[in-house]
């Protein structure tokens, strides 16, 4: 025995805080330990065999039923892998600094937010704030990759530190807000407003934004080495853009409202 299978038995009557449900918390118990253990539910406390049918598994890990009302999954994990079979809810993978988090459905608000390692997939769409601080927090995610299929909320990559976000689809309304370092690449739109307060760091985008907040200038089309081979070295970079970058992209400097010389790189 290896890793666990948690499966609910009903859906949620109310949100579960699952920050506790990591292969390294759950390391050598057995099936009786598991169910005993008691979860955040609502306004009280539930026992994780009363919301989950557990079951010992060969594989290594933790496979858990998706649900919405599921929060913080994989919030804080640093080494092992957890996959979601369908959808969550708020804060997913927030706090990680190493392991793999795999959510086959959709994500919620706050999804990567504070991270600082580890790699976080998502199937299908996220909400607000993905990649950002954490609450009472100053700095975004530091490290780490992320890399989402479809569709985004507002605010991607607000305070980014570091790290690299892939978004297979659009992303809302004030993208790279006060964006310091790292890496935003969106294989759809662009919403208006990106790039308040952006002061160094690069976005990728594949086609020229909707409306950029004010304080960019634009530089013209040019040719970039090192947009080459960073795609050699992240396949999934390229693989977002249809499977090679040409290295050549128009670029747009900014925001110099805020003293910043970021870029937004429009590569079609």
């Amino acid at each position: 025995m290896s890793g666990f299978r948690l499966t609910l038995k009903a859906p949620l009557a109310a949100r579960v805080d699952a920050s506790s449900l990591l292969p390294a918390a759950l390391a050598g118990a057995n099936v009786a330990d598991v169910a005993a253990r008691s979860l955040p539910f609502g306004t009280g406390t539930a026992l994780l065999g009363d919301l989950f049918a557990v079951e010992a598994t060969e594989q290594d890990g933790l496979v858990i039923s998706g649900d919405r009302r599921l929060d913080h999954v994989g919030a804080g994990m640093t080494a092992g892998e957890v996959r979601i079979e369908g959808s969550v809810g708020a804060a997913a993978g927030a706090g990680m600094s190493g392991g793999r988090l795999t959510i086959s459905g959709d994500a919620g608000d706050g999804l990567a937010a504070g991270l600082s390692g580890g790699r976080i997939e998502v199937f299908g769409n996220a909400g607000d704030r993905v990649g950002g601080p954490q609450p009472g927090e100053r700095q975004g995610m530091r490290g780490g990759v992320v890399s989402i299929a479809g569709s985004v909320g507002d605010g991607l990559g607000a305070r980014l530190r570091g790290g690299l976000i892939l978004v297979g689809g659009n992303a809302g309304t004030c993208a790279a807000d006060g964006l310091l370092a790292g890496t935003l690449a969106i294989a759809g739109r662009l919403g208006p407003g990106a790039g308040r307060g952006m002061k160094r760091g690069t976005v990728l985008v594949a086609t020229a934004p909707d409306a950029l907040a004010p304080g960019f200038i634009e530089a013209g089309p040019q040719d970039f080495i090192a947009l080459k081979l960073l795609a050699r070295r992240v396949p999934d970079l390229a693989a977002l853009f249809g499977g090679q970058l040409s290295g050549r992209a128009v670029r747009l400097v900014g925001n110099r409202l805020a003293g910043g010389e970021g870029e937004i790189l429009v590569l079609n």
